[in-house]
């Protein structure tokens, strides 16, 4: 049996998330926080930016180099936001209300978890891809890489139910690479896992 933790981020629930802006972006430019947390910007670019909420819930002004905006987002939901002076500059933060079940303390909110498994049944082995994401009903896309690399192809596609969880059931005979990505129900970017080989 073989147990693999996977992450797909940086920033753990155990500590406040922060964002960098650098040159024309917002990074990470995806997010995920739970209600209570408050997020800091900081302008580590060479010209003025901004964090302004596309729906108003908060605006920094201007930034300019070297200077941070903090939020806190107290109540849940998906916030977008963008840079009034630089049009194309775009984030997101989604705001959980609160650690979605069995989804480990300190663990990154933005990881996809991967628990690997081997099992013997009457019709062979099977390889048991246990997924958990801070995406409650999501949708999960486990994808093998082809056997000479480079091109991932999904294989199976299962719902994450309420506690952002769910199990594939895999053929023992797929030896190749696997990867599983994690689409948010209210439209968050993909959360994608880092990629594992199947027990020998």
């Amino acid at each position: 049996m073989l147990a693999l933790l996977c992450l797909a981020a940086v920033g753990t629930a155990a500590t406040e998330p922060a964002v960098q802006i650098v040159y024309r972006a917002y990074q990470p430019g995806e997010l995920a926080v739970l209600a209570g947390q408050t997020v800091t910007w900081r302008n580590s670019g060479l010209g003025p930016h901004t964090v302004t909420a596309d729906a108003g819930q908060f605006d920094s002004g201007t930034l300019q180099t070297g200077a941070s905006f903090s939020y806190t987002f107290s109540t849940p939901g998906v916030y977008a936001y963008s840079c009034t002076i630089h049009p194309t500059m775009h984030g997101r933060v989604t705001v959980l209300a609160a650690l979605p079940p069995g989804f480990p303390p300190g663990a990154s909110l933005n990881a996809v978890l991967l628990h690997l498994s081997s099992k013997r049944t009457a019709h062979g082995g099977l390889t048991l891809v246990r997924v958990q994401a801070a995406r409650p009903a999501g949708k999960a896309f486990l994808q093998v890489q082809s056997p000479k690399g480079g091109a991932w192809s999904t294989k199976l596609r299962a719902q994450l139910d309420a506690s952002g969880a769910t199990t594939f059931r895999l053929s023992a005979s797929v030896k190749r690479r696997l990867r599983v990505i994690v689409q948010g129900p209210a439209g968050e970017a993909s959360l994608v896992s880092k990629p594992v080989r199947p027990p020998a």
